[in-house]
């Protein structure tokens, strides 16, 4: 009677086999190892800007939809997060780069690291980039526009409608705006308006501000219309409040008025960040008639 294979036999076909297949022979299975949860680490924070100083009323907003609330130097922002000035100034900054927001200005941070900040702004920011330490990217509400810095003083001026103006005092700017850029120098001035991006020229000797007053100074009207014209991409405040300029840089508000005798002020802060105030008397009398032409005696026939 024939034997069949012994054990080692069957082992060594087995082998065999397994080999012509591609597949090597099964060990001893392995106990699988579950691993539990990680230990804590250090957490991963992302840079942030920092309010370094803040003066008068100034709001901080967390995100797109936050509530506002009252800033506090110290604060931290993070990207989204906004900072707004009403009569009040604000500066934030991350090391080499410092954001100054004067008043009726916003500003939201769009991204930063410990050296870089990429902030959205409206109004009038003053902008201070350490040579070799920090660089700075500034976009404009209303525009495309932006500007890029690695060392420098300079304003950004943006009136949120697509007018804006970048004037530098130290180092250069670098604007770029309706597929145009421009180097803006110490002691020019670039602007954006009506669609297209200027080259850059010398900033004004001085401050331009002319102003229209009514011709009577004695009313019994509740408002008084006061119009002029400043250097274009200036803003102009009357009484404190922020008036809408035209590109080319005139302004008209109809101003309104207390009982009795009052001082109308009206200030011009051009491109490179400087002021200029001119003021009047006017007062209002309830007790004074009020001269009223009906309109159809002007109208030709």
């Amino acid at each position: 009677m024939k034997r069949g294979p012994s054990c080692a036999g069957h082992a060594l076909i087995c082998a065999a086999v397994l080999a012509a297949c591609g597949r090597a022979p099964a060990g001893p299975a392995v106990p699988v190892k579950v691993s539990g949860p990680l230990p804590p680490g250090e957490p991963q924070v992302r840079a942030t800007a920092v309010v370094i100083s803040r003066k008068g009323k100034v709001e901080l907003q967390r995100g797109l939809l936050g509530n506002w609330a009252d800033a506090q130097v110290g604060d931290r922002l993070a990207p989204s997060d906004a900072l707004r000035t009403h009569e009040g100034e604000a500066e934030v900054g991350v090391d080499g780069v410092k954001m100054r927001m004067h008043e009726a200005s916003a500003l939201r941070l769009k991204d930063a690291n410990p050296s870089w900040m990429r902030a959205q702004v409206r109004g009038s920011v003053e902008s201070e980039v350490e040579p070799g330490k920090g660089s700075l990217d500034v976009e404009m509400e209303g525009s495309d526009a932006r500007a890029h810095s690695q060392g420098g003083h300079f304003f950004v001026t943006a009136d949120g409608r697509g007018v804006v103006a970048v004037a530098a005092v130290t180092g250069s700017v670098n604007l770029t705006a309706h597929g145009k850029q421009v180097e803006v120098k110490p002691g020019t001035v670039s602007r954006v308006r009506g669609g297209g991006l200027e080259d850059a020229s010398p900033a004004l000797r001085r401050v331009l501000l002319a102003v229209r007053w009514p011709q009577e100074r004695a009313t019994s009207k509740d408002t008084v219309p006061v119009s002029g014209k400043v250097e274009a991409g200036s803003r102009v405040f009357i009484q404190g409040q922020p008036v809408p300029v035209e590109p080319g840089g005139s302004f008209r508000a109809d101003v309104p008025l207390r009982d009795g005798k009052q001082t109308v002020a009206v200030v011009a802060i051009d491109p490179m960040g400087r002021r200029k105030q001119v003021d009047t008397t006017i007062v209002r009398d309830q007790s004074k008639p009020t001269v009223r032409v009906k309109r159809k005696l002007w109208q030709s026939r």
